[in-house]
């Protein structure tokens, strides 16, 4: 794209993209800032998302001016930044006809695009950042020595002649929760560095984002805190999501769910600083890409199934009560497949990714779907 622009950066052009930028992010930050929604989700006392962003605000305000005047990317004659900032002094105007007026209030593509954009930078970065320091780094449960001692148990018993199957049948029970929080803190520390970086060193510049309503809407809806409405209609259950009493049918539940989380974390490092909601970085074709378009997806729709079925077959639940889990699991399986509709929908005006659709015919499940 910056290849196709001749002109030159000037001063003047650098200087309005890095003012209109200071004065957007730091918007921004003042709303995450203030905004209870957001603020009451803190718990980590050392560090906190909000403390991490006025970090990066400050980075960002010192190093950002040096880039710009050294390597004068191209991409600054196209600032978003600066196309928000124009489009909020057209609406100040005075004196004008009402077909003015009116023309001032609809946005252009670029303005849409530019809204779009930073809104997915800032709430997905803040998703990505608050479960980073609450869930992940606040307590990582990664205990070493539980985990040597356990072996070391293991091995003993083999040596002992006991059957090794049940050591390690325990071993999987007990430390399941601690190998899926360590695999999806590492698929959110992927997210945090794409949201947070739009760099053409990582090759990840957004080329467009999706701004239909219902691609928006049926995104956030996996994400705090529009998820404190969902959960109030389709909420599954509150209770444990493997309430099994048998250790083989428990061991091999623990498997399949960190086996399928592990899948959709090959396919998030697969996109790389690529990976985003509602965004079009550019288009990725390794495994599991070559296999189905949607890897990721397939993957959260079978952790759903995988966590809903103990429910019905070990929980004794009224018929209304199995009725209701029943339509919210399915409402969930269809928001993650209207997910992926919606962004076919937006990736296929991309000549790339139409290629790619020929090649990759199967959305979820190879040779059917």
């Amino acid at each position: 794209m910056e290849d196709t622009i001749n002109q030159e950066v000037t001063t003047k052009d650098i200087l309005k993209h890095y003012s209109s930028s200071v004065l957007i992010y730091g918007t921004v930050l003042l709303i995450l800032s203030l905004s209870p929604l957001f603020y009451e989700s803190i718990q980590n006392s050392w560090m906190d998302y909000i403390s991490f962003l006025i970090l990066y605000y400050i980075a960002y305000i010192i190093i950002a001016p040096v880039i710009f005047f050294i390597f004068k990317p191209k991409s600054i004659l196209k600032s978003r930044n600066l196309a928000i900032i124009e489009y909020i002094k057209r609406q100040f105007k005075k004196n004008e006809t009402t077909e003015e007026f009116l023309k001032n209030i609809e946005p252009t593509e670029k303005e849409k695009q530019a809204f779009v954009i930073l809104f997915i930078k800032a709430f997905f970065s803040y998703n990505c950042l608050n479960a980073l320091f609450n869930k992940y780094f606040a307590s990582p449960e990664y205990d070493i020595d539980f985990i040597k001692t356990f072996i070391g148990q293991i091995i003993q018993d083999t040596s002992s002649g006991l059957p090794l199957l049940p050591s390690l049948g325990q071993f999987i029970i007990d430390t399941g929760d601690m190998w899926l929080k360590f695999i999806l803190g590492i698929s959110m520390i992927v997210y945090a560095v794409s949201y947070l970086t739009e760099l053409d060193i990582f090759k990840n510049k957004i080329k467009s984002a999706d701004t239909t309503p219902l691609g928006i809407l049926t995104c956030i809806a996996c994400y705090y805190p529009i998820t404190i409405l969902t959960y109030k209609f389709i909420e599954v259950t509150p209770d444990s999501l493997l309430p099994v009493d048998n250790q083989m049918l428990l061991v091999i539940l623990n498997l399949l769910i960190i086996l399928v989380n592990f899948i959709s974390l090959i396919a998030v490092i697969r996109l790389g600083t690529k990976v985003g909601n509602l965004t079009n970085r550019g288009i990725v074709t390794g495994f599991p890409y070559n296999i189905i378009r949607h890897p990721d997806y397939t993957m959260q729709i079978c952790y759903i199934i995988l966590t809903t079925i103990p429910l019905f077959i070990m929980r004794e639940y009224s018929i209304i009560t199995k009725v209701i889990m029943t339509v919210a699991t399915m409402i969930w399986i269809y928001i993650y497949y209207l997910r992926a509709i919606t962004e076919e929908r937006h990736l296929i005006k991309d000549p790339e990714y139409q290629q790619y659709v020929e090649k990759v015919k199967y959305r979820f499940i190879p040779k059917l779907f």
